[in-house]
């Protein structure tokens, strides 16, 4: 969920918020919507990320290296992003040329959903999840609306997921671990076969990083039956990412970057390579290690929820701030709530909170005696820095992520610079 909601929300989370108990999300149903919206009557190449975490940083960064390739000898591409989720508001979804789509647009958007969804009377066997709404009607609004190439982020899953739905040309994996069990399998392996279900006839080329043994081999395997070329990064691969990014932003920015030339060479189209740079330096992706000051208070942001996230978190915070003094931090029952707390017991000061209604947060409860709504919690976590002349730490889920934002009014309308103007 969002830190804001706006009216056209509804259209793209009706049907799940009005689901039957067991039923389920429905990819048959998300293609019925799709063809009424037109969103393959002429698809652009396509470039899919999947993977575990790291999945919008990449993405993003796909985006922006073809921002700043060269269709052909007149112009750059317009490419299309759509990622999850958004962070102030559900806009940041479907962005062109690096700009999420306007108040004006989203509306537009989200009535032609409607009228799609209208036309195509549900038939009972499951319901249009709001990850595939976005996807299939962010990717047709993007093509309408100019797009040479479309860089689609998974939701949940690759073959259970609508982005499933399209063919790709080039898919990036970043890291593949456990989760999500109940929905894309009992072990790792299944995870992995899931995700990588979006390779399809049209893949020429899979870019992923190092990862555990099961995971390359069924990649490998995959690659193999698709007749994929298999490129694998590693901390020495060549990049045009920033050098002073987190070690794990970095690896799934460059992995962003490297499919994004891979589309391009699938293309024939050309990388501008000092463009490229440039584009990639604007990056902006806020509640990711991001940096902030509030009337002179030094605040991070990050978006960990497991023990390892949260660890990194700690260490990034510690080298920037030099002190651990105090965190605000939003672990629900999903996550392993003890494991992330433990990570913040050097903190002199440690603030739990609440973020999302429908989620249930006993266990932080049970650990600190309660949780603050993240809203207030947020207001104490600040002002207690600034009376003691130290800084924060904002840390926990998309949602929180998006609800801290909102309140340091950070801009997150713009994920990068891009040269090419929007083409209307």
């Amino acid at each position: 969920m969002t830190a804001q909601h706006l009216p056209g929300d509804r259209a793209f989370f009706e049907e799940w918020s009005t689901k039957r108990p067991g039923e389920r999300r429905s990819l048959d149903r998300a293609r019925a919507v799709g063809n009424a919206l037109g969103t393959w009557d002429a698809t652009p190449p396509v470039l899919v990320v999947v993977g575990s975490k790291g999945k919008g940083t990449a993405a993003v960064h796909a985006a922006a290296t073809l921002s700043a390739t060269w269709v052909d000898d007149s112009r750059l591409a317009h490419v299309g992003l759509v990622s999850s989720p958004g962070l102030r508001t559900n806009r940041e979804r479907v962005r062109l040329d690096g700009q999420a789509v306007s108040t004006e647009e989203y509306e537009e958007m989200a009535q032609g959903l409607s009228r799609a969804r209208a036309a195509v009377p549900a038939a009972g066997s499951g319901y249009l999840s709001p990850t595939g709404a976005f996807t299939v009607t962010g990717a047709a609004w993007a093509a309408a609306h100019g797009a040479d190439v479309l860089v689609l982020e998974e939701g949940l899953g690759g073959l259970s997921d609508e982005v499933s739905l399209f063919d790709p040309a080039v898919v990036a994996v970043t890291r593949v671990f456990y989760e999500h069990g109940d929905l894309l399998g009992p072990t790792l392996g299944d995870v992995a076969r899931d995700l990588l279900g979006v390779v399809g006839p049209a893949t020429r080329t899979i870019v992923t990083v190092e990862q555990a043994a099961e995971v390359t081999s069924i990649i490998e395997e995959v690659a193999a039956r698709h007749g994929a070329d298999l490129v694998t990064l590693g901390a020495g691969s060549t990049t045009s990412v920033p050098a002073g990014l987190a070690s794990l932003t970095r690896m799934n920015a460059t992995v962003g970057e490297a499919a994004a030339r891979a589309l391009a060479a699938v293309q024939g189209w050309r990388v501008d390579d000092h463009l490229a740079t440039t584009t990639l330096a604007s990056v902006h992706i806020p509640g990711r290690l991001s940096r902030h000051t509030l009337d002179g208070t030094p605040v991070m942001v990050d978006g960990a929820i497991s023990p390892e996230g949260v660890a990194a978190a700690v260490t990034h915070y510690l080298r920037w701030h030099g002190a651990l003094d105090t965190v605000v931090a939003s672990f629900p029952d999903t996550k392993d709530v003890e494991a992330c707390f433990a990570e913040l017991r050097a903190f002199d000061r440690v603030i739990p909170a609440r973020a999302d209604d429908y989620l249930r947060f006993t266990a932080a409860e049970a650990l600190h005696g309660g949780v603050v709504d993240a809203r207030t919690a947020i207001a104490r976590g600040i002002e207690g820095a600034r009376a003691g002349g130290g800084g924060c730490l904002l840390i926990g889920t998309q949602s929180y992520v998006g609800i801290v934002l909102d309140e340091l009014d950070v801009e997150t309308g713009t994920a990068y610079l891009a040269s090419s103007p929007r083409p209307y």
